[in-house]
C-alpha cells in the first residue's frame, strides 16, 4: 500500500501522487485566497502538490517536503525589537506558527522558499532584523494601485554565482513590488544576494546544503515569465523525496 495513503491530513490527490513533493504554503486563516491560489498554481506548474498551512491547520513535519513562507501583513515588531505601530494590523497567531515552522524547517534541512513577508520572517527567525519603513522618497517611485504593485517592474542586481542568479540565469532581474518593509541586518547563516538601485535588499540566501532562498518580490504574480517559473521549479525539485 502507498505509505502516504495512510497518513492523516492528506487529501486523495496527495495519496495518489507520492512522486510529487508536498509543499507547505503558509497563509492567514481564512484570508489572502488570491495570493494563495497564485502560489498553489505556481507550485503545481513546477510539479509539486500545495498543502495549506495555517494556524488552524498547522500540519506536522511528516506532511510536507518543503516550506513556502508566503506574503501578507507586516510582522509584529516585537519579534525583532522594533517599534510598535498602532496604525498597523498584526497576526500574532500566524507569526507564531511561521516562526516555529521556519526554525523547524531549517533544523531539519527542509528546503525553504520565502516570499516578501516570508523573506522578512525567515531573516527574523535567524536573528536578523528589518527596515521597518522604506524611505518615503523611494516609495513615491512605486505605483499605488494593487494592480500596479503586482505588475510594476523595477530592476534589481543579483550577485554572480548566487543561487538566484544560477536559477534564473541572470544577474539582473525585473521584478514587482508589494512591500513597505525589508530585510535590514541579515540573520545567522544568511547573506544578501540581490538589491535594488537604492540598496534595498531583494534576496537573501544561505550557503547551507539544503535549498534556502528568500525573495522580497512576488514571483507567483509573474509566473508567465520563464525566470520566475524557474524559481518555483528549482525549489520544488529540491523538495523531491530522495
Amino acid at each position: 500500500m502507498n505509505s502516504r495513503a495512510a497518513e492523516p491530513g492528506l487529501d486523495p490527490l496527495q495519496a495518489r501522487r507520492p512522486d510529487k513533493p508536498r509543499i507547505g504554503i503558509t497563509k492567514p486563516a481564512g484570508k489572502d485566497w488570491l495570493v494563495h491560489l497564485a502560489l498553489s498554481l505556481s507550485v503545481r506548474i513546477a510539479g509539486g502538490i500545495p498543502v495549506k498551512v495555517t494556524a488552524d491547520q498547522p500540519r506536522a513535519p511528516g506532511e510536507i517536503d518543503g516550506l513556502l513562507l508566503s506574503g501578507g501583513l507586516d510582522l509584529n515588531p516585537h519579534l525583532y525589537e522594533g517599534e510598535h505601530d498602532p496604525a498597523r494590523k498584526y497576526d500574532d497567531a500566524r507569526d507564531a506558527l511561521e516562526m516555529a515552522w521556519a526554525r523547524q524547517a531549517w533544523d531539519m534541512d527542509m528546503p525553504i522558499l520565502a516570499i516578501c513577508r516570508g523573506c522578512q520572517l525567515l531573516n527574523v527567525s535567524r536573528g536578523g532584523d528589518l527596515l521597518q519603513a522604506i524611505d518615503p522618497e523611494v516609495l513615491e517611485t512605486y505605483p499605488t494601485s494593487p494592480i500596479g504593485y503586482a505588475l510594476f517592474r523595477k530592476d534589481i542586481d543579483v550577485n554572480d554565482n548566487s543561487r538566484l542568479a544560477t536559477i534564473t540565469g541572470s544577474n539582473r532581474l525585473r521584478v514587482n513590488s508589494l512591500h513597505r518593509q525589508a530585510v535590514n541586518q541579515p540573520g545567522e547563516d544568511l547573506h544578501v544576494t540581490a538589491c535594488e538601485s537604492h540598496g534595498g535588499v531583494q534576496a537573501i540566501e544561505s550557503d547551507a546544503a539544503h535549498f534556502v532562498l528568500g525573495v522580497q518580490f512576488h514571483p507567483e504574480l509573474l509566473i508567465h515569465r520563464r525566470d520566475m517559473r524557474a524559481i518555483f521549479g528549482a525549489f520544488v525539485s529540491a523538495c523531491r523525496p530522495s
